[in-house]
């Protein structure tokens, strides 16, 4: 049942042409893999922050300026879930794969 949610949350945020939908991005995969092969460290914590900032960064051509960012991750980033929870995202949707 949240999958629909979120499905319905991202839909009703894209119809109000203030939401940012990225989709299967390389770099929180990355930290995913390097989260899996390293552990938690103040420099994965420091990386996944920075990912983050990249992914939902301004965009200075949208105005209004967005009122959110979604992030679709692919199923093996779930590793790094909880290390990318701390950054406050309103959501985050990971695709399940079959």
């Amino acid at each position: 049942m949240v999958v629909t949610d979120v499905f319905v949350e991202q839909q009703v945020m894209e119809y109000t042409e203030r939401c940012v939908a990225v989709s299967e991005p390389l770099s929180p995969l990355i930290v995913a893999m390097k989260y899996r092969k390293f552990g938690d460290s103040p420099e994965m914590r420091q990386l996944a922050r920075d990912v983050i900032r990249w992914e939902c960064r301004p965009y200075p051509t949208m105005h209004p300026p967005p009122l959110a960012y979604c992030l679709k991750l692919m199923t093996i980033s779930i590793v790094a879930l909880p290390m990318l929870r701390q950054f406050h995202l309103s959501f985050i949707v990971v695709q399940a794969q079959c």
